[in-house]
């Protein structure tokens, strides 16, 4: 995108059509990455390494597939992404003791203390939503909802 805006909608993508809605939730989720790259990017983590830690921040020590499952994403994806983190000293992974056939994520000393040096996620995205009042926010958080119950898993 390059910070470029999308073309005028096509015939058939005019406001209120399905197409529509899914071109600006697409354009939303890549702007919203962008701005959290940015404010992540000095401490060299990628959204997907954020998003884990934060789990890890709420609670640490959870199963692959919990953390899979909160981040939107395939088991193996998480995988690479703990890999990562496990290879930057942030994280390790144990025998899970009520369940031997998975692991537990946990954080290590350094992976603990990022939470401190690492903005949270209302600083990132701080001004994002400053044309939107508290009443629209709500609106679009229960909109936004109702769509993604809408939709098939994955």
């Amino acid at each position: 995108m390059n910070g470029q805006e999308c073309a005028l909608p096509e015939a058939g993508n005019e406001a209120g059509s399905v197409v529509e809605v899914y071109r600006l939730v697409d354009l939303v989720a890549k702007k919203l990455t962008r701005v959290q790259r940015q404010q992540i990017g000095s401490i060299e983590l990628t959204p997907a390494q954020y998003s884990v830690l934060r789990l890890l921040w709420q609670r640490d020590g959870r199963q692959f597939n919990e953390v899979a499952s909160s981040c939107c994403c395939a088991p193996s994806t998480i995988t690479g992404v703990v890999d990562t983190l496990e290879g930057k000293g942030l994280v390790t992974r144990e025998a899970n003791p009520q369940d031997r056939r998975s692991l537990l994520v946990r954080l290590t000393e350094m992976g603990r203390s990022m939470e401190q040096a690492t903005p949270g996620l209302e600083l990132i995205l701080d001004g994002c939503c400053e044309g939107l009042s508290r009443s629209e926010l709500r609106q679009l958080s229960e909109l936004l909802g109702r769509l993604n119950d809408t939709l098939p898993g994955a």
